[in-house]
């Protein structure tokens, strides 16, 4: 649990500084080169109707004669990305569900042993006052 404290902090803190961060977009669209998007040129054909296998092995052969592939805009970029933890969703909310249900289950579970602790340390010391008689 200190762990996962651990995190809740840097994640506070990255809260407050990704905010002031800047971006260059133009540096940013450079980034996105042939094999970068790779993955969007294959998922693109498959949409249009080739099929998944063909597709991956023709943009893996274009990418080897140094073809690049033009970039999808933002938007389409971000919506090819929807799986739960990926650009589009990182499923924050659930994360946080699952951490209070996981702090709640270690403080009952803390209050049961502390509870079952003062019970066995009740016990010993009428067990120890009985063999003093």
């Amino acid at each position: 649990m200190r762990g996962l404290d651990r995190t809740e902090a840097m994640l506070t803190a990255l809260a407050g500084a990704i905010p002031l961060l800047g971006v260059n977009r133009r540096r940013c669209a450079e980034a996105l080169d042939a094999g970068a998007l790779a993955t969007d040129e294959v998922m693109r054909r498959v949409e249009a109707g080739e099929a998944f296998r063909a597709a991956y092995r023709a943009v893996k052969l274009e990418l080897g004669r140094g073809r690049r592939f033009e970039a999808p805009s933002p938007a389409r970029l971000l919506a090819r990305r929807r799986s739960s933890g990926g650009l589009g969703d990182l499923g924050l909310a659930e994360a946080r569900r699952r951490l209070r249900a996981a702090r709640g289950w270690s403080n009952r579970e803390r209050r049961r042993f502390d509870q079952a602790m003062r019970r066995l340390a009740g016990r010993n010391a009428s067990v120890r006052r009985g063999l003093a008689r």
